[in-house]
């Protein structure tokens, strides 16, 4: 069974905070559930405690679908820390009764600069050495979300240090898969190169969580030649509507349905020159009229 959420930051971005006037949680929460949503994502303007945020989602019956975190477990001496941080999120998670912590290997001012255009020899990306780091790190955390009934899932990401096909793959050849399974992100993937149903099609197994969302390849074009940076192509609204962009979406929901995808599957477009009611409400009727969802 798939359910269908969407995400705050479809709102009020984290990435782009003044791209538009911030809009208070209630009206946000108020309109995804007249765009048709039976879940959200963790974002800004939610509170952290469970106990709250159950009694802020209860009166719109919504649902928490996970919660992104961004962390970086490449160098030994932050890694602890970071473990622990990310550790009080899934604490968060199982008190929501929510199965998936949502993971970006946070990248650096470069990588975010440098998003979409990732050089193939490596010498933008972690040593041998940091790659094991990771992946260490990775199976120390989901050892310690285990008890708690969470899972860590992967969400290659535009300015990530895992944004690339290739990346993904090292980071799956050094990670067991019980320990880390796959968000796929179909905009994301596009926007670093990757086909999103060829990786679906090779890690279906490790697809635990899905966030859909299609990509002006105009704009992606663009980002290339000009050398914008992630946040830029944001701002020329790179992500499009469903189903007016570059990912074939009819083949990706094709390939989730071959390799028996059951869970969440979270509507994102970043950022839209529409008004974000609009665009949640097109999305969500093609989504609907389009596979049935």
């Amino acid at each position: 069974m798939i359910r269908v959420a969407t995400a705050p930051m479809n709102w009020n971005s984290d990435d782009l905070p003044g791209l538009r006037p911030k809009m208070p949680i209630e009206q946000v929460l108020r309109e995804m559930v007249e765009a048709g949503y039976e879940g959200t994502e963790y974002g800004t303007g939610l509170p952290s405690d469970p106990k709250a945020l159950k009694a802020m989602l209860a009166p719109h019956g919504l649902v928490l679908a996970s919660i992104f975190c961004w962390i970086s477990l490449e160098g030994r001496e932050r890694q602890g820390a970071e473990i622990e941080r990310a550790l009080g999120i899934a604490r968060t998670l199982a008190a929501m009764e929510v199965q998936e912590l949502i993971l970006g290997i946070r990248g650096d001012a470069r990588r975010i600069a440098l998003a979409g255009r990732v050089p193939p020899d490596g010498s933008a990306g972690l040593t041998d050495m940091q790659w094991c780091i990771l992946a260490d790190g990775i199976h120390t955390l989901a050892r310690a979300c285990e008890p708690l009934g969470v899972r860590l899932a992967v969400h290659p990401h535009a300015g990530a240090y895992v944004e690339t096909r290739a990346e993904l793959e090292t980071l799956f050849r050094l990670t067991d898969a019980n320990a880390l399974g796959l968000c796929v992100d179909a905009g994301h993937l596009m926007y670093g190169g990757a086909d999103p149903v060829e990786v679906v099609e090779a890690f279906g197994p490790r697809v635990r969580y899905v966030h859909i969302k299609d990509v002006n390849p105009a704009v992606l074009a663009l980002a290339a030649q000009n050398g914008l940076g992630f946040l830029d192509a944001l701002r020329s609204y790179i992500f499009c509507g469903l189903g007016y962009g570059g990912v074939d979406l009819r083949r990706f929901m094709d390939a989730l349905r071959k390799v028996q995808f059951s869970g969440w599957m979270v509507v994102e477009q970043d950022t839209s020159p529409e008004p974000p009611l609009e665009t949640a409400r097109r999305n969500r009727r093609y989504l609907k009229e389009t596979f049935g969802l």
